[in-house]
């Protein structure tokens, strides 16, 4: 470790505090995505009241979008995490960098709830999503050939065809900032299209550390 830069120089680490610091702030940040959701005052009549609940339905789509997303990222997180037989200090900053992606999330989810069918908060929530999924991907090249963090290392090919499959979510999210100007709802089913991607190469009985479900 010695050729490292000292921000990354130290011994290893239990893995146990960084997950638990993690969870907590995902959680605070789904919880902000709902905050968001609100119905307005002053409704003073059943009618009125199916109105505004229909007028909260972009809010809600947006919601479901990003609740899935970062639910995604939480569980690849985890087996992420569970493939790890340390950590290191290099790790605990790009983790810290992930959870700033995320906790940027509920901005950009408002501003579509508010403003649906707009090009730029679609382009923001896409943004947003793709730098989530870049610093995942950071995290995971750290420590498959730098911080040999893996509890079972991988060779070499192996760890490639991670990184790759690591980079599909990322590509996605890069077309769909590009389909929020040209076509608004393109840019919806590329974020979606990212989910059901994980969905469809869960992990299951795989060995953790070559999951393939990472968005």
């Amino acid at each position: 470790m010695a050729d490292r830069p000292p921000l990354f120089q130290t011994g290893q680490l239990e893995t146990d505090r960084v997950e638990a610091f993690s969870d907590g702030v995902m959680a605070v940040a789904i919880t902000l995505l709902v905050l968001e959701v609100k119905l307005p005052p002053n409704v003073r009549s059943e009618a009125e009241l199916w109105e505004a609940v229909g007028g909260l339905l972009p809010a809600l789509g947006a919601w479901v979008i990003s609740f899935a997303f970062i639910l995604t990222f939480w569980v690849n997180h985890h087996y992420f995490f569970s493939s790890l037989r340390k950590t290191d200090r290099g790790l605990l900053w790009l983790n810290g960098l992930f959870l700033l992606t995320v906790t940027l999330i509920p901005l950009p989810t408002a501003l579509v709830g508010a403003h649906p069918g707009w090009a730029a908060p679609l382009a923001l929530l896409s943004g947003a999503m793709l730098a989530t999924s870049l610093s995942f991907s950071l995290m995971r090249f750290y420590a498959s050939f730098h911080g040999r963090l893996l509890e079972r290392p991988l060779t070499r090919q192996e760890a490639w065809q991670a990184m790759f499959r690591s980079l599909i979510g990322p590509v996605l999210y890069t077309i769909a900032i590009a389909l929020a100007f040209i076509w608004p709802p393109g840019s919806i089913l590329a974020q979606v299209a990212v989910l059901l991607f994980f969905f469809s190469r869960s992990p299951g009985h795989r060995h953790v550390d070559i999951a393939e479900g990472e968005p």
